[in-house]
């Protein structure tokens, strides 16, 4: 029979999420925290369109030890909601099934949470106050985590279980990112009989896409068209609106001001010579952090690493996390990888030996408070 850490992974990747819609996650979830003894709360919905609020929990502890904070998220990128996850017995690795994602990307997260949690229930040895908050909504933008009440958490150092790569592996920095929305407004005509009267939004588009920054920038800050959305299938009207979406990352405060200032930089030229009228909203959806490898909080997961015979490795990750909400709220947060890789991807994958390591890791670091 498999460990209880690879039960609850098969049977949370198997229930039907997406952002926005956590609700038969979020009670699972809920009844597994309670059935282990903690106080369970969940936030009223704060994301439009949503049907799950944020999940906190507490498993009360000596007050005279430092509480700690694990988070995770419950939601997941888009997929088929037909998760069927494949086990390679050889290579001891749970992978998605070529079709869709396999979701470890964060439930395997969770599932180190609960977890630990078993671990501490189980033990007599002494702990603090243990604060779990799994956010909704973390894959559309880190949305969810930033509406949390971080001033009654009574927690300074949280611990997330979000990010790939082999168990060991610590994130102390994580990017800024903006989304960046075009909306590029020309004018109708017929294409046949007076083309000359339109206002062509396609073009000036064109010019648009041409003038922003793409791609890597430089070590530290990325930059991304993504989509645009333009026209009809009718080829006699001359295109009158378009929306262009881009993103900026980066993990230099300076960089990032500096990139969301070249997005803008070309709009008042292009308007003046394409005859269009352009709308920018450039939306900071987080901001970056830095952890210090010297930090108390990097040197207790390192030591409970190398308790367990494993050697940190220190990381700066090129997406955003929970994390960065909480250590911009007072708390400060590190990133521990689990064993996932490819995340976002139907070649996801979870190394089992890293993920059964990680939820003793998890147990090893709420000891290491005292």
């Amino acid at each position: 029979m498999q460990e209880q850490i690879v039960q609850d992974l098969l049977e949370l990747v198997k229930i039907p999420v997406q952002s926005r819609n956590e609700r038969q996650i979020a009670d699972n979830v809920k009844a597994k925290l309670t059935a282990l003894g903690l106080e369970v709360f969940e936030d009223p919905i704060c994301i439009e369109g949503g049907n799950t609020g944020n999940i906190r929990a507490l498993l009360k502890g000596d007050p005279s030890i430092e509480p700690i904070l694990f988070s995770a998220h419950l939601d997941r990128v888009k997929n088929n909601e037909k998760i069927s996850p494949v086990l390679d017995t050889e290579a001891n690795v749970l992978r998605a099934d070529g079709v869709t994602i396999l979701a470890a990307d964060d439930v395997s997260g969770i599932c180190v949470t609960l977890d630990a949690l078993r671990r501490v229930v189980a033990s007599d040895k002494p702990h603090g106050d243990i604060e779990v908050a799994f956010s909704v909504c973390e894959e559309a933008g880190v949305l969810g985590s930033k509406y949390f009440d971080f001033a009654s958490f009574k927690s300074k150092k949280a611990f997330v279980f979000d990010a790939p790569g082999h168990i060991g592996k610590i994130v102390l920095q994580a990017p800024s990112k903006a989304k960046l929305i075009y909306k590029i407004y020309g004018k109708s005509a017929h294409a046949g009989n007076e083309p000359e009267k339109g206002i062509n939004a396609i073009r000036a588009a064109a010019a648009l896409i041409l003038a922003i920054p793409d791609s890597r920038i430089t070590p530290y800050t990325t930059t991304n068209i993504s989509t645009i959305h333009a026209g009809t299938n009718a080829t006699n009207v001359v295109c009158d609106y378009v929306e262009v979406l881009a993103e900026a990352r980066s993990t230099d405060n300076a960089e990032f001001e500096a990139i969301l200032a070249k997005f803008a930089e070309p709009i008042a030229a292009i308007e003046k010579e394409y005859g269009v009228k352009i709308e920018y909203t450039p939306n900071v959806l987080y901001k970056t952090f830095k952890v210090e490898k010297e930090d108390t909080i990097v040197q207790i997961a390192a030591n409970a690493m190398q308790k367990l015979g494993l050697e940190p490795v220190y990381a700066r990750g090129g997406g955003g996390m929970d994390g960065n909400h909480f250590n911009n709220n007072g708390i400060q947060a590190i990133g521990i990888a689990p064993g996932y890789f490819k995340n976002h991807t139907p070649n996801e994958h979870l190394y089992l030996d890293d993920f059964k390591k990680c939820g003793e890791l998890a147990a090893e670091i709420i000891w290491s408070m005292q």
